[in-house]
């Protein structure tokens, strides 16, 4: 799918609803009586629930406490009036729609079953991906009055309940059997023509007529016309209209429209799109922008430019393949459809433009790649053209505002367009920014009127209030103080009875566990935000809560591979399962974790943030898009074939995200010195300070070929000869590390920099010299008995795509349940296959019990390269398997 380039004006949309006046549906209450537990009774309209609690429909349920075998039942009363009848048709009744729910469900209207999805116990199929929309006969329904819909649900896992909607009732039509289909094409010079297909799903038939119009931005009809359509009345039959092509003259953007009308009872179906008609959008790029509030804690690390810097090693050909398999071979209009043409196709429609713009921002500003600044261009056009003038920019119809995942799109809508406009300098893109914050500070807060914000979202208020840190950024950006006192009024939302107590918690009991529902995507993108604010307001105890949570993820929740969380939550200490079904290293969770780090170490220069970033960039975030299609593994395990998939969802989109972030941290300026952090092959260019003050122009070149190796030669090119320090990193997984420079030899310590301060003249050559050791970690309470091997900062894997022949009877040689010696590791690069992208294999000696005198190896290749080509992989081995 993903694949799908430019093809937007090709694609048919069906469209499965349909837009009436609102007396015409009926919007279910958001809040719904529940219980978790089953009895029987439960169903009928008299049933006493007082007792029961209240949950907001639309809201994920991970139960901690009965855990698998969940029964949970909800009761929600609807007043229907008699107004709808008479748009009932004859021998129809009502459509009821509950959205999604986790796993089965059984539903009742007034103590009636109308409707199942999968089977409950003892026969369970569960089908938490169907939308469930039943239908309601006439006769069970209670006009001008509350009639009880009761729905009983079954779950074998945490996850349980009514997450995710529609929740609404309205009349069956001729809507609800004759599906609508359309299709606009360009044609030639900017100009289009739309087909409009309807087809019958069942036997009835239609007559009736097609309205057909565009309108410009200021819904001014530009041109419009009627024609009479007909549906036989046979399943599968088919009638289409074809309008004639149209070309916008001034606008390069247009709606296109259109209503079906049905000619008996006058029902309508109503369509709006926005179209680009010309496709060639340039936006020139200005000045590059400054913020407007300095931070009040100064940066101790700050990395150079993106357009000063060329990645050319192994880091870099991955930034190249997430450009050319991922980036420029989007599915656009799966990114963007749920903007065009409100409601999106799924509640997480419309975090993936802000998603991409932030990544494609990025890449364009370290490659200038040409194809990628057009596409970039032409799509946030199109996303801001879309934005509705009081400033919502999001995918939901009016009803459905700040529910589900509305104010986490505007999330990411702020980081994407606050990205293009920082590499850009288009101010449009900064107005639309300005306009969401606006509305977001209208709509919640404490004062009469609004809104409550951790009511607005899932995961008890965490995804919502994660809009805090592109927040901050706009603060920084705009000066307008009253989107820093929005992010203040969000820390207090989170202390509310209901919130998820992210600084109290942490506070009390310093384990992120204790937070919230444990959720960690949501949970890590507010630590986010608390970091960046307490860089910009120097607020000390924002800090304080958020290292409680880095100390104890890094010391209970972290995998060897840089990553957390397990069916996308924080689980006990110690329990981290690596196994497909553990749904392990969630994407998301991968990037932002990263992006945690990098606030912390901007805050602090220490460098212990940045081996955490290392470690998760060399070996979860790579290791989840395949470099040889592009195609992103949702979760990543470490035991199995990684499931890597082209589609677009949340982690499809983060993970290129997360991917386009590594340039900040190859060179930069760590506690005022200019500082080499990474040993690709690489240019880099700054301006520095010489030891008088005086302002350099200096260009570093580096050669390696790590991490094939530990060896680097660092050219240093300044515009003149002058004094200044060059200072580089030294890893905390090496054992030894020297620089030598004009015969002088500087030797290193461990996650601490060496300065050069000499006079440099161009062309002077620092030789870099550091092991790669091999190092064996231990599987500790998930993996008793079994190990792993760590060669530098790259975890190794055993792909079974490279390991045709794998002992039955085997061991490392020691017989110890630890391990005692290594074992001889040998390069091996020549056994990989023609098309396999990296360059590291290591044959590792094996015994086999079976056969004493029988030489054995295993290829060992880094996980982040591991199952590019389909195999099931290892990281965690048994020291001694005997049969």
């Amino acid at each position: 799918m993903n694949r799908i380039v430019n093809k937007f004006f090709n694609i048919f949309f069906l469209w499965l609803f349909s837009s009436y006046v609102q007396a015409q549906i009926v919007f279910l209450p958001k809040d719904a009586k529940y219980i978790i537990n089953d009895g029987t009774g439960w169903a009928a309209p008299d049933f006493d629930d007082s007792n029961w609690g209240t949950r907001k429909l639309g809201t994920s349920l991970y139960d901690t406490t009965v855990r698998k075998n969940i029964f949970i039942w909800y009761r929600i009363k609807v007043f229907v009036p008699s107004g709808l009848k008479k748009n009932i048709e004859p021998g129809k009744g009502l459509w009821l729609s509950l959205g999604k729910i986790d796993d089965a469900d059984l539903t009742y209207f007034n103590g009636k079953l109308v409707g199942k999805t999968g089977e409950m116990p003892p026969s369970y199929v569960g089908r938490a991906m169907d939308k469930r929309v039943y239908n309601i006969p006439s006769e069970l329904v209670r006009w001008d009055k509350d009639n009880l819909i009761a729905i009983r649900v079954f779950s074998p896992d945490p996850w349980v309940g009514m997450y995710e909607g529609p929740y609404k009732l309205g009349p069956l039509d001729w809507s609800d059997s004759i599906a609508v289909e359309h299709a606009i094409a360009p044609t030639q010079q900017n100009s289009f023509a739309t087909t409009i297909k309807l087809i019958n799903n069942g036997n009835s038939p239609f007559e009736g007529t097609i309205r057909y119009r565009v309108t410009d931005s200021k819904n001014n009809e530009l041109f419009s016309e009627t024609k009479p359509i007909i549906v036989q009345p046979k399943k599968g039959a088919e009638s289409q209209a074809d309008f004639s092509s149209y070309r916008p003259v001034k606008d390069k953007i247009v709606n296109v429209g259109f209503t079906v009308t049905e000619k008996v009872t006058g029902i309508s179906v109503n369509k709006e799109e926005l179209y680009l008609a010309d496709k060639n959008i340039d936006i020139p790029v200005g000045m590059e922008p400054v913020p407007l509030v300095a931070n009040v804690i100064k940066d101790a690390y700050t990395s150079i430019r993106f357009q000063d810097q060329q990645q050319k090693g192994y880091i870099g050909k991955r930034m190249n393949q997430n450009l050319t398999e991922r980036l420029l071979k989007l599915d656009e209009a799966g990114t963007l459809d749920g903007y065009l043409s409100r409601p999106g196709h799924h509640p997480w429609a419309g975090e993936h433009i802000g998603k991409y713009l932030e990544t494609a921002s990025n890449v364009w500003k370290y490659t200038g790649d040409e194809s990628l600044k057009k596409q970039m261009d032409r799509l946030m056009y199109q996303l801001i053209n879309s934005q509705l003038p009081d400033g919502y920019l999001g995918t939901y119809i009016p009803d459905e505002y700040w529910t589900s995942w509305d104010v986490w799109s505007h999330k990411y809508n702020l980081y994407g367009l606050l990205a293009y406009y920082e590499a850009t300098g288009y101010k449009p893109a900064l107005e639309v920014c300005v306009r969401i914050g606006d509305l977001l500070c209208r709509t919640f807060g404490n004062n009469p009127g609004q809104l409550d914000i951790i009511l607005a979202g899932t995961h008890v208020g965490m995804a919502a209030t994660s809009v805090l840190d592109p927040m901050v950024e706009l603060y920084k950006y705009t000066g307008d103080k009253k989107y820093l006192n929005f992010c203040y009024y969000i820390m207090d939302a989170w202390e509310q009875k209901h919130g998820p107590k992210i600084m109290s918690a942490l506070l009390n009991t310093g384990k992120v566990t204790a937070v919230g529902n444990g959720k960690a995507y949501e949970m890590l993108s507010n630590f986010v935000g608390l970091v960046n604010l307490y860089r910009v307001t120097g607020d000390e105890k924002l800090l304080k809560a958020v290292l409680l949570g880095w100390k104890d993820i890094v010391a209970n929740k972290l995998y060897i591979t840089g990553t957390t969380s397990s069916h996308e939550h924080f689980q006990g200490d110690g329990d981290l399962p690596a196994a497909r079904e553990n749904s392990m290293g969630e994407g998301c969770v991968t990037t932002t974790w990263v992006q945690f780090n990098h606030q912390l170490l901007m805050a602090t220069g220490d460098l212990k943030y940045f081996d955490e970033i290392e470690k998760a960039v060399y070996n979860h975030l790579l290791a989840a898009e395949n470099p040889q299609t592009g195609c992103v593994s949702y979760y990543t395990p470490l035991m199995d074939a990684k499931p890597f998939t082209c589609h677009i969802t949340c982690c499809q989109s983060s993970v290129p995200r997360g991917i386009a972030m590594v340039p900040y941290f190859s060179f930069g300026n760590l506690k005022n010195l200019p500082t080499v952090m990474m040993y690709e092959s690489a240019v880099y260019k700054e301006a520095i300070k010489g030891t008088r003050g005086e302002n350099i122009e200096l260009d570093l070149h580096v050669a390696s070929s790590f991490p094939e190796n530990g060896n680097a030669v660092i050219t240093v090119f300044p515009a003149r000869a002058a004094s200044f320090s060059v200072a580089l990193r030294v890893p905390e997984w090496c054992n030894s590390f020297s620089a030598t420079v004009g015969g002088k030899v500087y030797k290193g310590i461990k996650d601490q920099q060496i300065v050069i301060n000499r006079s440099w003249k161009s062309g002077d050559r620092i030789n870099v010299s550091f092991d790669l050791p091999l190092t064996v970690l231990y599987g500790g309470k998930s993996y008793p008995g079994q190990i792993a091997f760590k060669r530098g900062p790259q975890v190794l894997a055993l792909d079974s795509a490279l390991n045709v022949a794998v002992p039955e009877n085997f061991s490392f040689g020691t017989g110890q349940k630890i391990v005692t010696s290594l074992p001889k590791v040998a390069k091996s690069p020549d056994a990989l296959p023609v098309n396999w992208i990296g360059q590291q294999a290591f044959s590792i000696g094996v015994a086999d019990k079976a056969n004493a005198s029988r030489k054995m190896e295993w290829l060992l290749v880094p996980f982040a390269d591991a199952s590019q080509t389909g195999g099931a992989m290892k990281v965690w081995l048994p020291l001694e398997v005997k049969k």
